[in-house]
């Protein structure tokens, strides 16, 4: 995979897991009071949006 396939395919991937932190806070509406696994859920949605922006911060920095 090349340069910029990488980070569009980093960027696409982001924007899925945003798609899944929103659908939690669609289910979790009106109070978004999380239960155990929704708090794991996000913490790991977050992790790996985390984990791809560095990686595209690195790719696009070099």
């Amino acid at each position: 995979m090349d340069f910029m396939e990488d980070v569009v395919e980093n960027t696409f991937d982001m924007a899925f897991l945003i798609e899944d932190l929103r659908e939690i806070w669609r289910k979790t509406a009106p109070f978004h009071k999380l239960n155990d696994d929704e708090k794991k859920q996000v913490l790991s949605i977050i992790e790996n949006i985390k984990k791809k922006c560095d990686l595209i911060s690195e790719k696009v920095s070099k």
